[in-house]
């Protein structure tokens, strides 16, 4: 039997803090990833390769950044390469990118521009959505749609 049932030590126990649900604000990130060099980008696609730039752009993706004109520059950056790719070149360049995780990279950023529509980008997003979804199934969309760093 308990002698001491009046005790309320096993009270002082914080027990939140074993709960994974909890929100903790993590640190804000200056020094992350800088994203695409524009530089770069503008000249590959000046030059016609434009597979080239899509693949740079999508390396260089500042996913872990916290910076969001960071973010917005490269999301601009890769929709002007996204809507710079002819409908007939769009396979080409799925072909030209290999890396399984850049489909993922790529995925991300056609969410995105459907959340910021242009003129005429909604229907060549579509476009893209539907090409990297034939490649990479539907495991890029739940990875995408299940990941907290967003693009």
């Amino acid at each position: 039997m308990a002698k001491n049932t009046a005790s309320s030590a096993f009270r002082k126990i914080d027990v939140d803090q074993y709960n994974e649900d909890n929100f903790r604000e993590d640190d804000p990130d200056f020094g992350g990833p800088g994203g695409p060099d524009e530089n770069e980008i503008s000249g590959l696609m000046n030059q016609g390769k434009h597979f080239e730039a899509l693949r740079s752009v999508l390396q260089n993706a500042p996913l872990g950044s916290k910076n969001q004109q960071v973010k917005d520059n490269a999301l601009n950056m890769t929709l002007r390469v996204l809507l710079s790719i002819k409908s007939s070149q769009m396979d080409g360049a799925i072909d030209f990118l290999e890396d399984p995780e850049l489909f993922d990279v790529l995925m991300k950023y056609i969410y995105r521009g459907f959340e910021i529509p242009s003129e005429g980008s909604s229907g060549h997003l579509l476009q893209w959505h539907e090409k990297v979804f034939n490649r990479a199934g539907v495991g890029s969309i739940v990875r995408v749609l299940s990941d907290t760093n967003r693009a």
